[in-house]
């Protein structure tokens, strides 16, 4: 059998505007999506929007629409969608999220978008400098402060909306950060397409989508663990 990787959205799956994206990277393994919104109606997501100072994410809706969701008040139904892969015999769990999210422990690997793709930027940038695109401007002081404690130097960051703004937004957004400096640009949210990133490539910037090096980073751990696996099964 080969091995099995549960993709949980904080929003709702399927992710048909994702999947595309990844699906070269996921060849290597099985997977199944769940989200963390699947099961609540309009008022149950209404319930997880952030409260007094909470954290804000942002995800999609199965109609194209998307949530604003507090950062905590999203445990108990992460936990949910974390059991729901556990049960599909996943062996591990990729929570597709660069945002810093909560939830309880679970009997296979938890792996977050955030560590994997925030990893890998840090190795891509090296000593340049970092330009980063959020969703929604109350995340700017969040997302500057993270990066910046991460890499010891100052960052550039522009808000844009990748589930609702237009292609002269994104490419704006781009251009502000890189009239900053920024060497590298990476789109700070499992919503950003290969597409936004190409738009961004069209203006001369080089950028990264936290999708793609999410899900890269996990089908790698998950084949790797796989098989250490079973080189240590008895009779091997």
């Amino acid at each position: 059998m080969r091995p099995k990787l549960g993709l949980v959205t904080i929003g709702q799956a399927p992710r048909v505007d994702l999947i595309p994206d990844v699906e070269v990277a996921l060849s290597g393994v099985d997977w199944v999506e769940h989200g963390a919104l699947d099961l609540l109606d309009a008022d149950g997501i209404a319930r997880l929007e952030p409260r007094g100072g909470e954290r804000t994410l942002v995800s999609r809706l199965r109609d194209g629409s998307r949530a604003r969701l507090g950062a905590t008040s999203i445990a108990l139904a992460l936990d949910d969608a974390i059991r729901r892969c556990v049960a599909d015999d996943c062996g591990a769990v990729l929570v597709l999220c660069t945002g810093r999210v909560e939830h309880g422990p679970a009997s296979v690997p938890v792996l977050h978008a955030e560590d994997l793709a925030h990893d890998l930027v840090a190795r891509l940038v090296g000593e340049g400098r970092l330009g980063v695109l959020c969703p929604v401007p109350e995340q700017l002081t969040d997302i500057r402060e993270r990066w910046e404690e991460r890499l010891g130097r100052s960052v550039v960051a522009a808000a844009v909306d990748p589930y609702t703004a237009g292609p002269d937004e994104v490419a704006a957004a781009g251009r502000e950060v890189a009239a900053e400096g920024a060497d590298l640009v990476f789109l700070d949210c499992i919503g950003y397409t290969g597409q936004q990133r190409d738009i961004l490539a069209a203006e001369g910037v080089r950028a990264e989508t936290a999708r793609h090096l999410a899900v890269t980073g996990a089908v790698a751990h998950l084949l790797s663990t796989s098989f250490a696996d079973h080189d240590r099964a008895p009779g091997r």
